[in-house]
């Protein structure tokens, strides 16, 4: 298990629940060696072969790219978060590429547990039974400045990915598609930015093109996270195809969860964007700012 993580400073110390970090980490990508993630399943609707045999590396991106850009939208009214040693949660997602995301969960008996969101300025977290009790945010354009990257090493643009729907940075190096056993195939990437660089390893179906595994590591090869996507179906209208199942792991904390998603809705009007996108105050809990320099995060001593 990860140490605890706290806030200290001029405001109360603050243990971080390793739910905390793992569920906002995989909004990133992911990673591990093919090996250590399999059984990738397309879904239980047919879906078209979308690659050619011995596919170049400009027709898998392609591929990829055309189902990315499909999607506006996404929203599942009826979801499952299920973390091991944790009573399954209801849960509710929505996602408009490039920046906002919404993740909620709750129980029928306790209410709201889980409140994890971006809009285009800022992405906040929320805890119903964090201690003290406060709500985390970060703006975007002071994220790499801040001590949030401690906690989430992510960007907010890449939250969209946790569904598959990826976009490969021109600006980044790319090689492939390497041909791996199972018949899929493995992109590698070498990204740069916020002043560190990342290794990235995306596998996709070798028919489909669509995403399976996506897995990130720094460049001395420590695996930070991984993100697997699966049970694809296509969105009649857009004829874009997104996962029902999204399994995550966050190898430094030992934690592994999952969300299954039902009723999505692809490119669909969002029910209350104002409210949707707007981060939220829950009455008694303190909003934090991560980028704030009198807030140090750091292990629990």
């Amino acid at each position: 298990m990860t140490p605890p993580l706290v806030v200290r400073g001029e405001r109360a110390a603050s243990r971080w629940l390793t739910l905390m970090v793992v569920v906002a980490a995989v909004a990133s990508s992911g990673a591990s060696c093919p090996q250590v993630l399999r059984g990738y399943q397309v879904g239980v609707m047919p879906l078209p072969r979308t690659l050619p045999p011995q596919a170049s590396l400009e027709q898998v991106i392609a591929a990829v790219h055309d189902n990315t850009q499909r999607v506006r939208s996404v929203m599942a009214s009826q979801a499952v978060l299920v973390v091991p040693g944790v009573p399954r949660l209801s849960a509710r997602l929505a996602c408009e590429p490039p920046y906002r995301f919404r993740l909620q969960a709750q129980t029928s008996i306790t209410g709201p547990e889980l409140d994890i969101g971006s809009n285009d300025e800022l992405f906040w977290i929320w805890l119903r039974q964090h201690r003290p009790p406060i709500t985390a945010f970060c703006r975007h354009d002071q994220y790499a400045r801040s001590q949030a990257r401690r906690l989430l090493p992510v960007r907010a643009d890449w939250m969209p990915e946790l569904l598959g729907l990826v976009n490969f940075d021109p600006s980044a190096s790319h090689n492939g598609p390497h041909p791996l056993p199972d018949g899929r195939l493995e992109i590698r990437s070498r990204l740069s930015g916020d002043g560190e660089e990342l290794l990235k390893s995306t596998i996709l179906d070798g028919t489909t093109g669509l995403v399976a595994e996506q897995h990130l590591f720094t460049p001395a090869g420590e695996r930070l996270a991984s993100v697997r996507t699966s049970r694809y179906r296509v969105d009649p209208a857009s004829g874009a195809a997104v996962p029902h199942l999204v399994e995550v792991s966050w190898p430094a904390s030992g934690v592994d969860f999952k969300i299954e998603l039902a009723a999505v809705t692809v490119n669909g009007p969002s029910p209350d964007p104002a409210q949707l996108w707007q981060m939220p105050a829950y009455p008694g809990y303190e909003p934090i700012d991560l980028a704030d320099p009198s807030v140090v995060i750091g292990p629990q001593p």
